[in-house]
């Protein structure tokens, strides 16, 4: 019974902590974005070489990110990593490397150029419409497990955790990956203009227009025709046209 009570200590210890890591991350991250950096580690490189050094930052939580997200890698792990704790790790390294990056992250131009007037204002409140767009989508997902702590809950208590279902509502009636969508509009409607800002803003793009396409390919496989069919009524990041009709398809 004693070794029972310590097991579900350190569950919700582990789960605790998996929340913050997570929620922990996106603040330092948006504080990185603020100011264009936390300038904690000044390493004197000079600008090509601080250029490099962060393109190589972002890389590295590219790779993490969209790699360990895979189905074919989660496939391969489970032979390691139980698959209901795969998520919650999954939440840890993100966690770490989007820290890693905001951390570590080189000045290539120390002059930015910041846009004054009524441009800064127009450009802040697209940004914080931006933020509140973030809640919205959250909301909007019947059953989302952020931070993976639901699988691991369901396996402490011996339940089975139930599938995400295919939900198009909210944000989702607009464009298929509204997260997504939303970060590029928070990165390029900054008032300043850095070289900083232009790598960061360039090289996550990139990013999130291929990555998108990797997880559409996993999200074919899980939803399948289910799936298809919303692909050829939602845009897949840019919305373009008026919203579907809200609807929900479960995947058993």
């Amino acid at each position: 019974m004693r070794t029972d009570k310590f097991f579900g200590i350190l569950v919700y210890a582990f789960l605790c902590l998996t929340v913050l890591t997570g929620v922990g991350s996106f603040v330092v991250f948006g504080q990185f974005l603020g100011g264009m950096g936390l300038g904690l580690f000044e390493f004197g490189f000079g600008p090509w070489a601080a250029a490099f050094f962060d393109a190589a930052l972002c890389l590295i939580f590219f790779l993490q990110h969209s790699g360990m997200v895979r189905r074919s890698f989660r496939e391969w792990s489970e032979q390691w990593i139980p698959s209901w704790l795969s998520r919650a790790l999954y939440t840890f390294a993100s966690a770490f490397a989007l820290v890693l990056l905001c951390v570590l992250w080189q000045t290539v131009d120390a002059t930015p150029v910041i846009l004054g007037g009524s441009l800064n204002l127009i450009l802040r409140a697209v940004s914080f419409l931006a933020l509140l767009s973030f809640v919205w989508a959250f909301v909007s997902i019947e059953g989302f497990d952020a931070f993976g702590t639901g699988d691991v809950l369901a396996r402490f208590r011996h339940r089975s955790h139930p599938p995400v279902p295919l939900a198009i509502s909210g944000p989702y009636r607009w464009v298929r990956h509204p997260f997504y969508f939303l970060v590029v509009v928070m990165l390029w409607s900054s008032p300043e203009l850095s070289l900083d800002r232009l790598l960061l803003n360039a090289l996550f793009t990139i990013w999130i227009v291929l990555g998108t396409r990797w997880e559409e390919r996993d999200l074919i496989i899980q939803y399948g025709d289910a799936y298809r069919n919303y692909q050829t009524k939602v845009p897949m990041l840019v919305p373009w046209h008026l919203p579907v009709r809200r609807q929900s398809a479960v995947v058993h």
